[in-house]
């Protein structure tokens, strides 16, 4: 079982080198780093380190134009948006992490979502530095957007990944503060293992990946 920050920016995107982020995950227990805007993959200090691409687009018109370009990223985030765009993007085939769902609009993510989700193997990512960053009326809605996801994931049982956003190797955490922080909305140890362990099947899915883009 291998633990996993879905989400952080090495150098130049932060001020921390890919090794060095890596020998620091590697003291924190983490087996597994998704790099943001970075060529450098491999096996660093016996931390993996894999290639992600985050998207933030408009609408979903300019998606199918960003995931075109993607040829490399071994992950692909996306910034989540309304219910219908949120929805397009989990069926889309080449999507492998839902992000910020904490900045959408409310009722952004819904049980037609949810069963996208997990009918098509796509994670919903739990970004705890807004928990860690942020105080009040921010930090507030972003733990009740994320009970609510839990309550979604409990009933249709959809992957979800837990990622720091971390900039340089500060901005990383152990799974024990990483449970502590996620219990904060509810989530158990073990829900917490499982979240962190689930960019093992986005790598590896069990079924082959379908390309449905609609132009």
């Amino acid at each position: 079982m291998a633990y996993s920050d879905a989400c952080v920016y090495p150098y130049p995107a932060g001020s921390t080198s890919v090794r060095r982020l890596a020998l620091e995950a590697k003291h924190l227990g983490i087996d597994r780093l998704v790099c943001v805007k970075s060529d450098f993959t491999g096996d660093f200090y016996g931390v993996k380190v894999v290639s992600g691409a985050f998207i933030a687009a408009e609408n979903f018109r300019n998606l199918t134009s960003a995931l075109k370009k993607e040829k490399n990223a071994d992950i692909i985030m996306v910034k989540a948006g309304d219910a219908g765009f949120n929805r397009s993007v989990l069926n889309s085939g080449r999507v492998h992490i839902l992000k910020n769902i904490h900045l959408a609009p409310k009722k952004a993510f819904d049980d037609v979502c949810a069963r996208s989700a997990i009918k098509n193997g796509i994670a919903i990512d739990i970004d705890i530095s807004v928990i860690i960053e942020q105080r009040g009326i921010i930090r507030q809605k972003a733990l009740t957007c994320y009970g609510e996801i839990l309550k979604f994931q409990r009933k249709y049982k959809f992957p979800l990944t837990i990622s720091t956003g971390a900039r340089s190797y500060m901005g990383l955490r152990s799974v024990n503060e990483i449970t502590s922080i996620c219990s904060l909305f509810g989530m158990s140890r073990d829900e917490v293992c499982e979240a962190l362990s689930s960019v093992d099947e986005l790598l590896n899915p069990k079924t082959p990946v379908e390309v449905l883009f609609s132009v």
